[in-house]
């Protein structure tokens, strides 16, 4: 590269690499806020609670990633903007495509990443996440039950025991699992117990019933059984590969799965999207880019050019980002809609390509402009008032 591409690329990576650890920060005490019940709630040390964030940090890192990049983008262009820099390149005659080459040159290293984490490290993360909640889950059966209190294990997920009895028995056992959307599972039992047979927990429910409602047709079933066990790997994926959900298995296992497979029966949609996410998830670091070259790799002389960057920077990220979220969702139920994953960030990014070769700018309506001058006169005069009633 050039002097001035590596001058370029060496400001975008350090204002990246900081703004990506702050916003990795925050979103990494958010999750630990979120997911704070699992320490208070299952009784698990603080070290398996700090365990379980660590593993969740490689998804993170996938999703913050990208946005580090376009507003590392921002950051460097509108100060190369305010310090006349950008007016002295474009006035030597250098392309757009010098400018462009270092930061593209970064979003390349972010897309890598993002390739190698989606399909090599955050599997094994999610899978060691959905064992640490499961064991989590067994010890809360086992010992953190308390009588008379609706427990809930996770969403749609609720036990009730009314009493302990002697010989670590169980007294008054209900269980609601709401879990599949189609079906809605009861349990009774007048007494019951936690065992162990080999390797596997079970709970030991007698003198029960099961009400099996279809929730598609309402239509209602009632088992009564003598003797009844449900494997406490219910709770959570076992260690069987069939056990795990698509975000959770390996690439390999995405393309040669078993057509037997439970989860490939009931979720093949899901299953093909996850597949095609990961092959598509590395566009966006370039896509993002790509939006911060448009909003600010100009040259400007408009007087809020930096704020009105800023928010058509992020603003630009996150509608590309929620569509990307719409199209996985949808991926669902249709899996035919699968080549969107592709066409939607390479459709967006061809378009701001053109919008920056061709020199077209984007900025907010002057009416936006004129009321947040409003807001921030309002601010500023409220806390001038309150400045000067505390010193009187």
């Amino acid at each position: 590269m050039k002097t001035l591409q590596r001058y370029i690329a060496r400001r975008i990576a350090i204002i990246a690499g900081s703004s990506f650890l702050a916003i990795l920060g925050v979103v990494w005490v958010t999750q630990a806020l979120t997911r704070i019940d699992f320490a208070t709630g299952s009784g698990q040390s603080i070290g398996a609670f700090f365990m379980l964030l660590v593993m969740l940090t490689p998804q993170l890192i996938t999703l913050v990633m990208p946005f580090a990049i376009v507003v590392g983008t921002v950051q460097v262009f509108n100060t190369m903007n305010s310090d006349s820099e950008l007016a002295v390149i474009s006035a030597s005659g250098l392309s757009r495509s010098t400018i462009a080459m270092p930061v593209m040159l970064i979003a390349a290293l972010g897309g890598a990443w993002i390739f190698t984490s989606n399909n090599v490290i955050e599997p094994q993360s999610n899978r060691a996440v959905r064992d640490v909640i499961v064991e989590a889950r067994t010890d809360l059966l086992t010992t953190l039950i308390r009588e008379g209190v609706f427990t809930r294990i996770e969403r749609d997920l609720t036990i009730y025991v009314d009493r302990r009895l002697p010989g670590n028995q169980l007294g008054g056992i209900m269980v609601s699992d709401t879990r599949d959307e189609k079906l809605s599972l009861l349990y009774y039992a007048q007494t019951g117990a936690v065992a162990r047979f080999g390797d596997r927990e079970v709970l030991v429910m007698t003198n029960g019933q099961i009400h099996r409602k279809n929730l598609g047709d309402g239509t209602l079933s009632i088992i009564r059984f003598n003797s009844y066990a449900i494997g406490l790997s219910q709770f959570g994926p076992s260690e069987a590969l069939g056990q795990y959900y698509p975000h959770e298995r390996d690439t390999r296992d995405l393309i040669a799965a078993d057509p037997d497979d439970k989860v490939v029966k009931n979720y093949p949609g899901w299953l093909k999207g996850e597949f095609h996410r990961r092959m598509s998830d590395w566009m966006y670091p370039f896509l993002f880019a790509m939006v911060g070259l448009v909003v600010a790799g100009q040259t400007r002389s408009h007087r809020q050019t930096q704020f009105n960057a800023y928010l058509l920077g992020l603003g630009g990220a996150l509608v590309y980002r929620w569509g990307a979220y719409a199209i996985y969702g949808a991926s669902r139920t249709n899996e035919d809609i699968w080549p969107l994953f592709y066409a939607f960030p390479v459709t967006c990014f061809l378009a701001n390509a053109i919008m920056y070769r061709r020199g077209i700018t984007i900025r907010v309506p002057d009416a936006l402009n004129r009321r947040i001058d409003t807001i921030a006169g309002a601010v500023r005069r409220f806390r001038v008032r309150i400045a000067r009633a505390r010193t009187t």
